[in-house]
């Protein structure tokens, strides 16, 4: 059961909890006016902006630079009746590495994935931030 999302239910808290319950989202956007998307895990919630992490070598990435407006949607649950969709309609832009070494931190699987090179993820990572404009459950 997903309790955390009633009618009391603060931005924070819902922000939170797509971030830390949630996490694997879709984040769609467009390229040349063709569907974009991309599975994203959210690694931060931060000053009610929402970070994911994707390569500069991505072509998603390019995809994210050229057009800002972005869907998030996400999912928790066990089945129909005991579930909860969202989406987020907001903006997305580059913000380089700021918050990278948190992001890091807070995210300890990112560690093991590029445990052969961290310096060198952390480098070629950019850390994209999600200004959420509005949302539907």
């Amino acid at each position: 059961m997903v309790s955390i999302l009633n009618n009391q239910t603060s931005n924070e808290e819902f922000l939170e909890f797509a971030t830390n319950e949630v996490h694997n989202v879709d984040v769609a956007t467009t390229h040349h006016g063709a569907p974009s998307a991309q599975v994203c895990d959210l690694v931060l919630n931060k000053n009610g902006k929402l970070y994911i992490v994707t390569s500069s070598q991505n072509p998603f990435f390019q995809d994210l630079i050229h057009q800002p407006k972005v869907i998030i949607n996400g999912y928790k649950g066990d089945g129909t009746m005991d579930s909860c969709g969202f989406s987020i309609r907001g903006t997305i832009k580059n913000v380089e590495h700021e918050y990278i070494d948190e992001i890091f931190e807070k995210n300890d699987y990112l560690n093991e994935i590029y445990a052969d090179d961290i310096e060198g993820a952390k480098e070629d990572l950019r850390v994209l931030e999600i200004t959420p404009k509005e949302a539907a459950l």
